[in-house]
């Protein structure tokens, strides 16, 4: 399918103010599923754009705006790219991996090293929550089916609420409230796995689903917006995604944009102003995502 996407986003600030560079990570990471054939930027103030790949192999839009000053910012993305259909179960994990838990070989051990790290804090209130929602960790069953109904889990004690604050709750916080955003599910799909020895990732991209002929609302949470999930590695499937939010295993409705081991360094826009004095603003984000006729 060919998928059409119209992304603005906009800053407007109560005085005029400078500006810092400004990440963007918004161009979909390319895959053999996924072929970017077009992607269009145009900011205001206008900017100098250069694309970087950074260290998780993200490719990113960095825009300059050097001495211009505005009480207005806004990036508009307008981008096309084929999606091939993806059967996310059309994998054979290697056999040392087949049954949780288990161990990554030495060389995995090495690369995998960022994604392994847990949070010593949220340490013992996770496992808790694992061990009263998942069973005995310690008793072996299939991974895959494992890490699926660590998915489930989650999906059904924690309600979905949108939050447009920036930031990420703690897997704590989210716990104690038993609510969160799609980003605070996924840290706490992240945190869940590292405290279990699993190497896991967040993912910050675009949702898709068809709409329905009845015009009646769609099923997933998020759907046609930016969206936050995780990616587990395993060895013999390689990342594989998982969303929290909507208790789904990610296909290819699952549009990634960037991958990072940190919540914060996959936030869409990243960047700074500059004012004598703290300048309140407001922000408005405008976004289609539409398949397009073959």
């Amino acid at each position: 399918m060919k998928i059409v996407v119209d992304h603005l986003t906009e800053y407007q600030y109560e005085q005029v103010v400078g500006f810092g560079e400004h990440s963007l990570y918004l161009r979909p990471r390319e895959s053999q599923t996924i072929h970017v054939e077009s992607f269009e930027l145009s900011c205001q103030p206008a900017g100098k754009v250069r694309w970087v790949r950074d260290c998780f192999n993200n490719v990113v839009a960095v825009v300059s705006f050097g001495s211009e000053k505005s009480s207005l910012l806004s990036f508009h993305c307008r981008m096309a790219f084929d999606v091939a259909e993806e059967n996310p179960f059309d994998f054979i994990l290697e056999s040392r991996a087949s049954h949780f838990p288990f161990s990554y070989d030495a060389r995995e051990k090495g690369a995998l090293r960022p994604y392994l790290e847990p949070e010593e804090l949220e340490r013992w209130r996770v496992l808790e929550w694992a061990r009263a929602a998942l069973g005995d960790l310690s008793k072996p069953r299939e991974t895959f089916s494992f890490l699926t109904d660590l998915n489930l889990a989650i999906h059904r004690q924690i309600r979905y609420e949108r939050r447009d604050d920036e930031g990420t709750q703690t897997p704590n916080e989210t716990l104690d409230r038993g609510c969160g955003s799609c980003r605070d599910m996924a840290e706490l799909f992240v945190a869940t796995s590292r405290q279990l020895g699993l190497a896991a990732r967040f993912v910050s991209g675009y949702l898709y689903e068809r709409p329905h002929p009845d015009g009646s609302p769609t099923f997933n949470v998020a759907a046609g917006s930016m969206h936050a999930w995780a990616e587990v590695y395993l060895p013999g499937a390689g990342w594989r995604g998982f969303d929290p939010t909507n208790g789904l295993v990610a296909d290819h409705h699952f549009l990634p944009a960037a991958v990072a081991n940190r919540p914060e360094w996959v936030s869409p826009i990243q960047g700074q102003y500059f004012h004598v004095g703290a300048a309140a603003s407001r922000m408005r984000v405008a976004l289609t995502i539409e398949e397009a006729e073959p």
